[in-house]
């Protein structure tokens, strides 16, 4: 007897230390001195579930349970592992038998948490008497976790009545006018909280109001608290990448969706955001592998449809992207992406009128939105209707005089009239809006160029290339600009590195040009 509680003492010492494979050989020795000691058998029966081998765990709280049917330590364990395996039912009916043994506060939460995550709201209406605030919340987040926004919003006041310190109650009445839109209200709730908190939930929600905020640096600061306080929620990394993404700390963005995607694989809106951030990046290697992992994993998957038309479009693949997108429209899909996507391809396609169309539905949508607009005026430069082009851009930037990309637009249609002062004009206040601007560069390089000012043509191109290293066109521009100087080595390294960029072939066909006028040259 007293061997086998010196074994016990050094076992439950080992666990202390998480040694629970060291702690398991002790409860084995001890068990080969007493066989049908229940103390022995349940805490084998917990380390294995200490260290996920559930299966090995159930054998051992199983012969407890043919000891002491009763023992509620012993089902409360496996009500968890119930849990983890989704295996509800099994869950459930443990929950009763826990929740008829001792009526209490922890039972009852339990079983309604189960209940909840069966769709039970039945079984979760049984215990609205209740004059206990914690038991009332977790009525009301049952309902919000089944939908019923109306019915969590009546219980989270009556809970608020019993204990208007109650915390998560407000927390829980922040995310209800979240999910609902109800955004200023929601807002109005969260800020109430410090911004120093602890609740990973509260640092999360301000995350995402700075976001909103386009406070990216404190949006970063809020979702890294929330995801190192619970480590093991996939949202907070999702949310952290957003939030790297839109500061431009790519890698960081990058390591962060990674992660989020380690944690729920079968998330393909993790995944699909991992690849939209490679196709912004210009590596469409890796946006096309994680595009073929969702599309095999969910066909129906309608933006990863819409990405991968995309990636069609960069290979010149305009046929192809015109077909995908068109049955995503088929297939209900009618979505702005979409539209806008197909509008693109249309517009490369010389399809103008139905680009034109499209672009019309998405801005009738979303009248005010300055993006599309700048869609329309692109569309018109490709139908070379240069004065059209410029009269929405200057629109756009009369309404915003800091929107970038309709300068960029305006020096585009400004060169197709062959208006180089005012082609140079957009192009420089384009960068004295953002300095790392490439297109800003491009453009003023395409002005100099064309002003035959071949100096100050590669220094922009150059600043071009420093700021988007993945646009392939601003190589073989600069490559058309040494080629002007009859420096045909260097013209020919720079169209060989667009075409390791993009694999076109109009820039085969420029290396192929080069490589003659090289050999000539020797």
């Amino acid at each position: 007897m007293q061997e086998t509680i010196e074994y016990i003492k050094q076992a439950f010492e080992l666990k202390s230390q998480q040694c629970y494979k060291q702690a398991i050989e002790m409860l084995y020795k001890a068990l080969e001195l007493e066989s049908d000691n229940i103390e022995i058998l349940f805490q084998l029966g917990e380390l294995y579930f200490l260290l996920n081998n559930f299966a090995r765990s159930q054998q051992y709280l199983e012969k407890v349970l043919l000891q002491n049917e009763n023992h509620v330590e012993t089902l409360e364990i496996l009500e968890k592992i119930y849990v983890y395996s989704n295996e509800l039912s099994k869950a459930f009916s443990i929950a009763e038998r826990i929740f008829n043994i001792q009526k209490n506060q922890k039972s009852i939460l339990k079983l309604i948490e189960i209940s909840s995550k069966r769709g039970d709201l039945d079984k979760v209406r049984e215990f609205e008497n209740s004059d206990d605030d914690k038991i009332i919340y977790e009525i009301a987040k049952a309902y919000y976790n089944n939908k019923k926004f109306d019915e969590a919003k009546t219980k989270l006041e009556q809970a608020h009545s019993i204990n208007p310190d109650n915390e998560d109650v407000q927390v829980l009445l922040g995310k209800i006018y979240f999910d609902r839109s109800e955004f200023d209200k929601s807002r109005e709730i969260f800020n109430k909280f410090s911004k120093t908190s602890e609740n990973h939930e509260i640092l999360n929600y301000l995350g995402l109001f700075a976001l909103e905020d386009l406070n990216f640096i404190e949006a970063i600061k809020f979702f890294s608290k929330a995801s190192n306080l619970d480590k093991q929620n996939a949202k907070y990394c999702y949310n952290l990448g957003n939030a790297y993404f839109y500061n431009g700390w790519i890698d960081e963005a990058v390591k962060a969706y990674q992660k989020a995607i380690c944690m729920e694989p079968d998330n393909n809106g993790y995944r699909y955001s991992l690849a939209y951030l490679y196709f912004e990046q210009k590596i469409f290697d890796k946006a096309q592998r994680e595009i073929d992992y969702i599309l095999e994993q969910n066909a129906e998957y309608a933006p990863a449809h819409v990405l991968n038309a995309l990636l069609k479009f960069e290979n010149k693949d305009f046929l192809g992207a015109k077909t995908e997108l068109e049955q995503n429209l088929k297939n209900g899909n009618d979505d702005n992406f979409t539209l806008v996507s197909l509008a693109k391809v249309y517009t490369e396609l010389s399809m103008f009128e139905k680009a034109e169309s499209i672009l019309n539905t998405v801005l009738e949508r979303n009248p005010q939105s300055l993006n599309y607009r700048c869609q329309l005026s692109s569309n018109y430069i490709a139908q070379k209707n240069y004065e059209k082009a410029l009269e929405i851009i200057n629109n756009v930037i009369s309404e915003n005089e800091n929107y970038i990309w309709a300068y960029a637009l305006g020096a585009k249609a400004s060169l197709g009239l062959n208006d180089l002062d005012k082609a140079k004009d957009y192009a420089q206040k384009s960068i004295s809006l953002d300095m790392n601007f490439s297109d800003g560069y491009y453009y003023l390089a395409t002005v100099r160029f064309e002003e035959k000012d071949f100096e100050e043509a590669v220094e922009c191109m150059k600043r071009a290339i420093m700021y988007d290293i993945n646009n392939a066109s601003y190589y073989a521009e600069m490559s058309k600009i040494y080629k002007a100087q009859e420096d045909y080595k260097t013209a020919l390294e720079y169209v060989k590195e667009a075409e390791s960029i993009s694999g076109s072939e109009e820039y085969r066909i420029m290396y192929k040009e080069l490589a003659v006028l090289t050999r000539k040259n020797i």
